[in-house]
Order: structure tokens, then C-alpha cells, then sequence
């Protein structure tokens, strides 16, 4: 077990260490000790927050902004793990001429380097076991029901219940027994229970036991840290202080808004934009310069704050370790490339319509005030939204108005007036909120950031990745804008549509935005046909070389169900390899009139888009075909009649059947014969030699046998021995005469091989 269990006698010589229950430390509120800008009064008060930067990666950039005067020290107060990130990216400017001599902080040593100042020995969570090991050896007074003996701690051991049979369990099943040796040389074993107590009668160890459970208590209070900086100069000066910290991720949100008639000649939607800001610093946002950056700059944690202990190696005496000499590798410097910044499509602000008669503007920020009255509050549990206008919030209400369709679409489209510029940085786009913004600690806000008009078409898409057909919107960023990657909803004649995610839109991109299923368009697809085509062959350089072309076909049936006209963009996937390409049989059949070719509408890296119009209730095929070109090489000496008869089927099959092809060949395979037959007899004279090698080796083994037998038994196989060389001499010299002939036979071939030229186009 790992939980400290001393007992009661042990806890009590212990009072003194803090309690282990304590409350958690609040997350701080970052303050510095200056005179804020702006502040008339000569006395200090927190140097305040003037502008937040929050971006995509969870960071955002803080600046504090205010004034000196002399030789002054600010101070801001942060959590360990603030810290870490302040100081990786703390910069102090003094405006006029001061200088920033340094910045200081409350160092503390981590917990384990502290224990191991104390002769105890214990780590950060021992247990009860591990206390009395620890202390073994020391003076200590054991007393319970019926015994009470003094001495020194001799052991602790753990037995097992004789109760339970098999392996005890330390959680559940062992017993803990003391033994302690008395002056007197008593030794005692006594079991630990509730109602026994150990008492520490070394004053030296009392002392260090408390020590080792203040260390314990102090370590959880040490979240805070206070970090100053010291700025020295002369009179008053204006000082920036910024940082980052670790922030929410800031979330942006779209409401489309279809402000324009179903009939209109080029319709558009009314786009607005929110972002959902998280205020968890523990410091009120109050009327702050709000900027929301789209882009995630690298961002890391290094604990800076904690000090940092390396381990040292352990080296002997000169003696006993004798260091050879070494060389080392020089480093290769790195040059940081310079990253050009994107050049701004656009510098643009959102102006909107002046909003309509009896129609409140909803700004994102608190404090400010509305055209004839005040700024009511609008606040929820995690929400700080002001609405401005003149209302006399103790009236009751007035029932709502009855809107016509065509009345709503004008008041959507001057719903809301955000007060943002744009700009583009390197690969970051930042919203920035021309007016200051208030968002109270632990709360959020409903922030607007853009609203301008989009071109949009209403089409059906389907994919073959998704076959349930989904109404889309097509639409065109024609404003200079960059639309975050968020979540949007469909908004018309006062109804929800729908909704989806789109992922980030640059000015002039065209993406389609699906957000809802049409019930109405069926699509079935099956393959088509698959064909292989004899484009051409040509020879030349020795090499026959056959191009053809592979077309694969699938076929698409659009149903339209609806009773008004749907306009389809069909995804057809795209084949991976990047010699297939769309063919021109790629055509469109509308219901029973004669098919006609159809380009796509729009290519992307893995799909080609179709745009198919279909009336109401009608049917539509649409064949898309794929082909992949690719040659087919055969050498032309090396050709046998075998493969000719399967080119010339492949030209038959092409309607392209010619007869010069085998005459150009006939010379090439006439020259292969003649090589083949030297070389025929070639082998017919080799395997001949073999053979008579073999007898000749015969004869001389009969000969030296018979080394010792009469004159005319030698006789015999010497003439036979005879016959048998004058062959193989005869035979070696056919062999010379084949030689001459198949390498005149090869270099014949090699000519005609090169000599022949053709070419056949079957089809482009």
C-alpha cells in the first residue's frame, strides 16, 4: 500500500505540519504593480490588459499596457504553468527611453531534490511500511491494551492471516508486526492495530518528520509565482508588457441567410459570422482590443519555470580510469529560410446596412451605449453579450410582429452590424474588432466578426462515398475575406434548414456546402463496358512497339422524384493513377433523347463533378468513361511467328489488318532461321565431340591397362585410339567453319533487325 497510515501517537508528535486537506488554489488573476494609461492618480493599481490575441492553436498573445515614472518595478502574478509560457515569449519595451534591467521571479526547488535534503530517506508518497523502515534504529515507545515497552525499532514485518488460506493479499490479508529492542535487551514483537500507538522519543527525528510533512503541504501552495520586472528611467514613461498563455480555442460559426427571392436571376445569401470566445484566465477582459487569428503559429511547453538538474556521470579516480583522447565532428550551420508573407488579396471592411426601424444591433461588447438609451445585459452562466437600442426593459414585451417572407429577408440581411477589419500575415488571417470588447473571467461570448453577401446556387450533390443524395449550396467567395473553418446554418424565410461544416474558404474559391438529405434524387450506378484498343504500332531501333488504350465505363441513372427541376452535381471518383484520364465517350442521355458527350463541370484531385439538370420527375443516364494509354514492347529479334499472329489478330480486331507488317518481318525471321540453324548444327557437333571425348578416354584407359600384355593386343586400341583423333580433329574444323557462319548469320540478322521501319496509326 501506498497511502501513509501513521498512527495516532505518530499524527500527534506531527500536529504542527500543515493539515494534508487543504483548499485548492485558485487560477490568479495576472496583475502588475504601475500606473494604468490614462490613470490621472499618482497611486498604483494593476496594469491592465489592453489587447488579446487568440489563435487556432490554443495560445493566446496578452498585452499590458501603462505607465512609470523613475526607477519602478512591476509586478504581474502568474500560475507555475503560466509561467512556463511568459517566460518563453515575455517582452517588456519601454516606450521613451527606459531600460528594462531584468526580470526576477519566486524560484522552487522540485519536491524530490527538497526530500532528499532530509536524512529520512522517503519519497513523495510512501507508505506506511516504507515510514517504518525508514526510521529503524531509532527510540520509540510502543503502547496498547496491556503493553507499553520502550527501545529502539529493530523491524516491520508483514504476516499472513493463518485465518485465510493461499497467498495472502497485502491489501487485505497481511498483518503488520514491530519488533523493538528495550535498554534492557527485551526484544518484543507486537502486532499494529488502531488501539496500539507509536511514540518518537528522538527529538532529532520529531524534527525531521515534521519538516518531511511540511514539505509535503508546502509543495501544493506553490501555484503562484510572482514575476517583476524592473524598469529604470527617468520621469514618466509609457510601458508594454506581452506574453501568451495557454487559451481556449476560439470557434467561428456561419448563419446563411437566403435574402433574396427563389426566382432571383443571380441569387445570394446574406453570410454571417460569429466566433465563440472563452474567457478562462482568471482576469475580467474589460474593454479590451479583441483580434481572432485564424492560423496556428508552433507552439510548445518547456518547463523554464522549474529548476533543472542534469545528470552528471560518475567518473573514477585518474587512477583507476586513464581518458583516451578523442576528436569531434564539426557542426554544420543551419541558415533559417526566410518565409515571404502571402501578399494581402485585400484590405476589408465589413460595412453594413444602418439597421432597420423597431430592430435592435447585437455588438459584442459591453459598456457602450445605443442610440437614445442605454445597454441592456444579456448574461448567462458562461455568456457576457450586451444589446443596445432604446428599450425600456420594465415594460412588458410587445407580441412579436407578423413578418412577410420578402419583409424577413430585408431585416436578416441588416441583422447585425460587426465592427471588424481584415488582414492577412504570413499564412494567418486576423479578424480584428475595431471596437473594445468585454468578457468577464469564466465566461463567454457570442462574438460577430463578419457579415457580406455571397453568390450561391441551390444544387443536389451525390457521391459515391455518400449515396444518399444531399442538398448543397455552391457557393463563391467573392469577397476578400478568408472564411475559418467552422460550422454554419441554413436560415430561410425564418425557418432552419439545415447545417453543415465547411472547411476554409479563400477569396475567389468555389466550395459546396451540403446540409440536408434530398428524399427526392435516387441515383443508381453499375459498371459499363471495358474495351482494350490498338491505337499504333511502330518499329523501329530493333524494338516493336504496340500502344493501347484501356477504356473503363460506369454508368449513372439520376431519378428525380421532386415535381420541379433538380440540378445534380454528381461526383464521380477519379482513378488514383495518374495515366487515366476522362474520355471523350463520356456522354449524357436524357430520358429517351440520343445521348451527348458532357465535360465535367469542375476536376478536383479525386473526383470529377457532372453537372446534370433534370426535370421533374424525369430520368437521366449519365456514362462516365475513363482510359488509360500505355505501350506494349517486343524485341524485334528475338519475335517468333507466335507473337506476329497475336499482333496481327490485335490489328484485325483494330479493323486494321495489313499485310506489310509481315512482309517488313519476313526478312528478320527468314535471317532468325538461318541463325537457328547454324546454331543447330552447332550443338549436334558439340554433343558429337562429347561423345567421342568419352570413347577416347576409354581407349587410353585400355591401353595403359594393357601396358604389360603382347604387341598386338596394344596394337589394336592404339589404331583405334587413332581413328578416334582423326575425327575429333575433323569434327574441331566444322566447328572453326560454323563459328564463321553464325557470326556472319547474327551480324545479317542484326542488319535487317535495324533495317526495318514501320509505322501503323489506327487510331489518334
Amino acid at each position: 500500500m501506498r497511502n501513509l497510515r501513521l498512527t495516532v501517537a505518530a499524527l500527534a508528535l506531527c500536529s504542527s505540519a500543515v493539515s494534508l486537506a487543504q483548499t485548492p488554489t485558485p487560477l490568479p488573476r495576472p496583475r502588475a504593480t504601475a500606473e494604468p494609461i490614462g490613470h490621472e492618480s499618482s497611486s498604483t493599481s494593476a496594469l491592465p490588459i489592453t489587447r488579446v490575441a487568440l489563435y487556432k492553436n490554443g495560445v493566446g498573445y496578452f498585452e499590458h499596457a501603462g505607465h512609470v515614472t523613475g526607477d519602478q518595478s512591476v509586478t504581474i502574478d502568474f500560475t507555475s504553468a503560466q509561467l512556463n509560457d511568459v517566460l518563453q515569449s515575455l517582452t517588456a519595451i519601454d516606450l521613451n527611453g527606459g531600460r528594462i534591467s531584468g526580470a526576477g521571479y519566486n524560484s522552487t526547488t522540485p519536491l524530490d531534490q527538497q526530500l532528499k535534503t532530509l536524512a529520512l530517506g522517503l519519497d513523495a508518497n510512501p507508505s506506511d511500511i516504507d515510514f517504518y523502515t525508514a526510521i529503524r534504529g531509532s527510540r520509540v515507545q510502543v503502547t496498547g491494551p496491556g503493553v507499553s515497552i520502550s527501545g529502539r525499532l529493530l523491524s516491520i514485518d508483514l504476516r499472513g492471516d493463518p485465518k485465510k488460506s493461499g497467498e495472502p493479499d497485502p491489501g487485505t490479508d497481511t498483518r503488520r508486526f514491530l519488533t523493538v529492542v528495550s535498554e534492557s535487551g527485551q526484544v518484543k514483537t507486537l502486532e499494529i492495530t488502531p488501539a496500539v500507538s507509536v511514540i518518537l522519543l528522538d527529538t532529532a527525528l520529531h524534527t525531521d518528520v515534521t519538516r518531511y510533512l511540511e514539505l509535503l503541504a508546502s509543495n501544493r501552495s506553490q501555484g503562484l509565482r510572482h514575476l517583476t520586472l524592473l524598469d529604470r528611467g527617468t520621469g514618466p514613461r509609457n510601458l508594454r508588457v506581452s506574453y501568451i498563455s495557454e487559451v481556449p480555442v476560439w470557434k467561428s460559426t456561419y448563419r446563411i441567410l437566403f435574402t433574396d427571392a427563389k426566382q432571383a436571376t443571380d441569387p445570394t445569401v446574406t453570410l454571417q459570422g460569429w466566433s465563440v470566445v472563452d474567457n478562462t484566465t482568471g482576469e475580467d477582459w474589460l474593454n479590451v482590443h479583441l483580434d481572432l487569428i485564424a492560423g496556428a503559429p508552433q507552439s510548445f511547453i518547456q518547463p523554464l519555470s522549474i529548476p533543472y538538474y542534469a545528470r552528471r556521470p560518475e567518473i573514477g579516480l585518474p587512477s583507476e580510469a586513464q581518458l583516451a583522447p578523442q576528436t569531434h565532428e564539426s557542426g554544420e550551420s543551419i541558415t533559417a529560410q526566410q518565409i515571404e508573407s502571402l501578399p494581402l488579396d485585400g484590405r476589408s471592411v465589413a460595412k453594413m446596412a444602418q439597421m432597420a426601424p423597431g430592430v435592435a444591433a447585437l455588438h459584442g461588447y459591453t459598456g457602450g451605449r445605443g442610440v437614445g438609451g442605454g445597454a441592456g445585459s444579456m448574461r448567462g452562466e458562461n455568456t457576457s453579450v450586451e444589446v443596445m437600442g432604446a428599450m425600456d426593459m420594465a415594460a412588458p414585451p410587445p407580441p412579436p410582429p407578423v413578418v412577410a417572407p420578402e419583409e424577413y429577408q430585408r431585416l436578416a440581411g441588416e441583422s447585425i452590424l460587426p465592427q471588424t477589419t481584415t488582414n492577412a500575415f504570413d499564412d494567418f488571417f486576423e479578424y480584428t474588432l475595431t471596437d473594445p470588447i468585454t468578457i468577464r473571467k469564466n465566461e463567454s461570448a457570442l462574438v460577430p466578426i463578419l457579415q457580406t453577401k455571397l453568390p450561391v446556387e441551390r444544387v443536389t450533390l451525390w457521391s459515391a462515398s455518400e449515396p444518399v443524395a444531399l442538398r448543397a449550396l455552391w457557393v463563391t467567395n467573392s469577397s476578400k475575406l478568408t472564411l475559418d473553418r467552422g460550422s454554419f446554418s441554413i436560415v430561410e424565410d425564418g425557418n432552419f434548414g439545415g447545417e453543415g461544416l465547411l472547411d476554409p474558404i479563400h477569396p475567389g474559391e468555389k466550395r459546396l456546402l451540403s446540409y440536408a438529405a434530398d428524399q427526392a434524387v435516387h441515383v443508381d450506378n453499375e459498371p459499363g463496358e471495358s474495351q482494350r484498343h490498338l491505337r499504333s504500332i511502330v518499329i523501329a531501333k530493333g524494338v516493336l512497339t504496340q500502344h493501347f488504350r484501356d477504356i473503363v465505363e460506369r454508368v449513372y441513372t439520376v431519378r428525380n422524384a421532386a415535381p420541379e427541376t433538380r440540378t445534380v452535381i454528381l461526383e464521380h471518383n477519379r482513378n488514383n493513377t495518374a495515366t487515366w484520364n476522362l474520355n471523350p465517350n463520356t456522354s449524357l442521355a436524357v430520358g429517351s433523347e440520343p445521348a451527348q458527350p458532357i465535360k465535367p463541370e469542375e476536376t478536383t484531385p479525386s473526383a470529377y463533378r457532372f453537372r446534370v439538370v433534370i426535370p421533374a420527375g424525369a430520368t437521366v443516364h449519365l456514362k462516365v468513361a475513363e482510359s488509360h494509354a500505355y505501350p506494349s514492347n517486343i524485341q524485334v529479334g528475338s519475335i517468333n511467328d507466335a507473337q506476329i499472329k497475336a499482333v496481327v489478330k490485335e490489328m484485325g480486331n483494330a479493323a486494321g489488318n495489313d499485310p506489310a507488317l509481315v512482309q517488313k518481318l519476313q526478312p528478320v525471321i527468314d535471317a532468325q532461321r538461318a541463325v537457328a540453324d547454324i546454331q543447330a548444327k552447332k550443338t549436334a557437333i558439340d554433343q558429337h565431340l562429347n561423345a567421342l571425348g568419352n570413347e577416347e578416354k576409354r581407349q587410353r584407359d585400355n591401353i595403359t591397362a594393357l601396358k604389360d600384355a603382347d604387341k598386338l593386343s596394344q596394337k589394336r586400341f592404339v589404331d583405334e585410339l587413332g581413328k578416334i583423333e582423326d575425327q575429333i580433329l575433323d569434327l574441331q574444323k566444322q566447328q572453326t567453319a560454323l563459328d564463321t557462319q553464325l557470326e556472319a548469320a547474327r551480324a545479317d540478322l542484326a542488319n535487317k533487325v535495324q533495317a526495318v521501319q514501320y509505322t501503323l496509326t489506327l487510331e489518334p
